[in-house]
């Protein structure tokens, strides 16, 4: 599907980006980057000469415009968004220009340049939002499923997931440092339970979201998720050495357990075939869902108190191949 053709990928310098471009490249594809960090485009060019580079913000329409004018992409995947929960709880404005108006700006570029499909990375913290962030990432849904809704000829779609191992801004790597120079760790709360799965996983999430988008869609990868003293059990295995803890409480915008799919989305969800997803259809579309083999899903709500893994040789397995990636 991705030999020979053109892809877009906003916040390309960042964990997925980065993922996403080894995955494509390999599979033969164009990889044109958009990001407004030229440091870490220079990096990236270093690892994958063939890239190319464009410096951009996603605030900024005409440049995005002007990109897919030039580049013609094929697929837009769209991961570029201010992501840090306490700092758009803080600067929710900031949080609306790049995550509302930004994503506004891509699906409205990707529309006008005929794109053939446009993936929205989302959140778990969209899902029942209680943070300005999770705000901003669930209005970006809403805006790819009326961006399908108006459309003929591009499909747009979102995928939401978790905590990605060893991804910037990751606790996991921050612990394993902190137990190996036997400094004391700060946990929010002992209960806090969160999805967790490696780059490699997001990766297939986020491709297999875009090849199997009818359109309109919002795709939840099914993972397990871990409280946070199960993770540092884990993490004093890989370092060897047992580590002490502080609870200091929840942050501003935080929960106690994510939600991926709620009360409000299981009548409308659905198993999607040979993956490990299921996709929320959305309330209106002009699509055709009467010759797919999708099965209703039929499990709980996908909130990570449902789904809490103990298995903690598992996720030491889990963190040293994320880690590893």
């Amino acid at each position: 599907m991705f030999k020979n053709k053109t892809v877009l990928i906003t916040g390309g310098t960042g964990s997925l980006g980065t993922g996403l471009i080894r995955r494509l490249v390999g599979y033969g594809a164009t990889i044109v980057v958009y990001s407004r960090d030229e440091a870490k485009q220079a990096e990236l060019l270093r690892k994958f000469p063939s890239i190319i580079r464009v410096i951009g913000d996603v605030r900024d329409f005409q440049q995005l415009d002007t990109t897919m004018k030039i580049h013609k992409p094929n697929f837009v995947f769209h991961t570029g968004a201010l992501k840090r929960v306490d700092d758009i709880e803080f600067y929710p404005m900031e949080g609306i220009k790049t995550n509302v108006i930004g994503s506004d700006n891509v699906a409205r570029a990707s529309l006008l340049n005929n794109v053939e499909r446009c993936a929205l990375v989302s959140t778990d913290k969209s899902c029942q939002s209680v943070s300005a962030y999770g705000a901003t990432k669930l209005l970006a849904e809403r805006i790819f499923t009326n961006y399908d809704y108006q459309s003929t000829q591009t499909k747009f779609c979102s995928v939401r997931y978790g905590n990605v191992i060893a991804s910037r801004g990751s606790f996991i790597p921050l612990f394993l440092d902190q137990i190996k120079k036997g400094e004391t760790l700060t946990l929010t709360h002992a209960e806090m339970s969160r999805f967790l799965f490696t780059l490699e996983d997001a990766v297939d999430a986020v491709l297999n979201s875009l090849i199997n988008t009818i359109g309109g869609e919002v795709f939840i990868p099914k993972i397990k998720s871990y409280t946070l003293p199960t993770c540092v059990k884990a993490l004093e295995q890989i370092a060897g050495k047992k580590a002490d803890y502080v609870i200091n409480g929840l942050r501003p915008g935080e929960k106690l357990h994510e939600s991926m799919l709620d009360e409000t989305e299981i009548n409308l969800s659905y198993e999607v075939p040979n993956t490990n997803l299921v996709c929320i259809k959305p309330q209106y579309t002009k699509k055709d869902w009467s010759n797919t083999n999708y099965k209703k899903y039929t499990g709980p709500v996908y909130i990570s108190s449902n789904f809490i893994s103990e298995d903690i040789d598992g996720l030491v397995k889990l963190i040293s191949r994320g880690v590893k990636e």
